[in-house]
């Protein structure tokens, strides 16, 4: 096996899945956000687990990854949150995928390829209630569904839009989203209509919840974008990651570590190297600010982290060898290391972390 292993418990997420459910209650369904394939975690073992655990609505950013469910045999609504250029049009229709919209010509290409392919293509139109980054203003809202009302083989099944600032104490903000939103649609909407505004924050802080769908990503994962949150630990986190040492040595006193020579050890000091580095997505502003576990205990991360090593003071932990595992993001016995924890050493957040692990390790999945 190799020295690295990121591990995937999709038990997890579906107890994440569930629990989230319940948060929301029986009125309001989850959209499962497996983007960016799933955070990190694997676009479809995790959809996969999702379907089975109840869920009945996906979105993903790209076309792409949406034709990649479709092949995937799933069958379940896909929302493709980026919406399509024009000349993804015909396959966005052929797979029956659902897209956002926010441009006319997004509109006017999918209402020429569903008349051609004899189909009816969904779209669920996209209104900026205050993030300011895609989206339809409220105030030309009226303007632009009179632009696409008589556009042949289109139909609109929803509006959506995004908090900005939903994981945050001060929630005016994001009550003011709520009844823009609200404002802008209300001619729109109708039962049947998927329309939806809540995000994890949304959903832990019941905020657009008076929707009938709600979408959760990061809380899916086992991370709370509020970490007061009540139920926050009840959240179980789903990727860990592991290594092993593979060289153990003696420094003796006033010795640097590493690149930059940014650490000096104050005594004799018990070094250990794991083969993990910036190159595995373990980012290099971890240096000298991070911690592992090693037989149960945390330890620090010394020196600069390098491409594809790691150091680590293994001083006060004592018979540890070549090829005991070290803990870089997960439990190990009471101890856990989360990348919330990591966000905050890094300076970003635990969406970042995991993206950049999922994306640069191996994953392996267990139940």
């Amino acid at each position: 096996m190799p020295p690295n292993q990121l591990t995937i418990d999709l038990s997890a997420i579906a107890h994440n899945y569930k629990l989230l459910q319940q948060c929301v209650g029986s009125n309001v369904k989850l959209m499962g956000v497996i983007k960016s394939d799933a955070y990190g975690h694997g676009m479809i073992p995790v959809a996969r687990v999702l379907e089975k655990s109840g869920c009945q609505n996906f979105a993903v950013f790209h076309v792409l990854e949406g034709i990649l469910l479709r092949k995937s045999d799933f069958h379940q609504p896909v929302l493709i949150l980026m919406g399509i250029h024009p000349e993804n049009a015909e396959e966005a229709v052929a797979f029956d995928l659902t897209s956002v919209v926010y441009h006319k010509n997004t509109a006017e290409c999918l209402s020429q390829e569903a008349c051609k392919q004899g189909k009816i293509a969904k779209i669920q139109i996209k209104v900026d209630s205050g993030m300011n980054r895609l989206g339809v203003y409220p105030k030309d809202l009226n303007s632009f569904m009179t632009s696409i009302q008589n556009l042949p083989g289109l139909k609109v099944n929803g509006f959506i839009s995004h908090f900005a600032v939903s994981d945050q104490p001060d929630q005016i903000y994001t009550q003011k989203q709520i009844q823009s939103f609200q404002n802008a649609i209300i001619n729109y909407t109708s039962d049947g209509m998927i329309d939806h505004i809540a995000n994890s924050g949304g959903i832990i802080d019941h905020k657009g919840l008076n929707f009938p769908l709600a979408r959760t990503g990061i809380a899916l994962y086992g991370s709370s974008p509020d970490p007061d949150w009540s139920k926050a630990h009840l959240l179980k986190p789903a990727m860990s990651f592991q290594s092993k040492i593979i060289y153990v040595k003696n420094v003796p006193a006033d010795q640097s570590i590493s690149y930059g020579r940014t650490y000096r050890t104050k005594s004799n000091t018990r070094v250990a190297t794991i083969p993990v580095g910036y190159a595995n997505g373990y980012q290099r502003k971890l240096s000298n600010k991070a911690h592992v576990l090693i037989h149960g205990k945390r330890v620090p991360v010394i020196g600069r982290i390098c491409m594809n090593l790691t150091m680590i003071n293994i001083t006060d932990i004592p018979n540890v060898c070549c090829g005991d595992s070290v803990v870089l993001l997960g439990q190990q016995n009471n101890k856990q290391i989360t990348a919330d924890e990591l966000a905050l050493h890094a300076d970003t957040i635990s969406y970042e972390i995991m993206c950049n692990l999922g994306s640069a390790n191996s994953r392996i999945y267990i139940n």
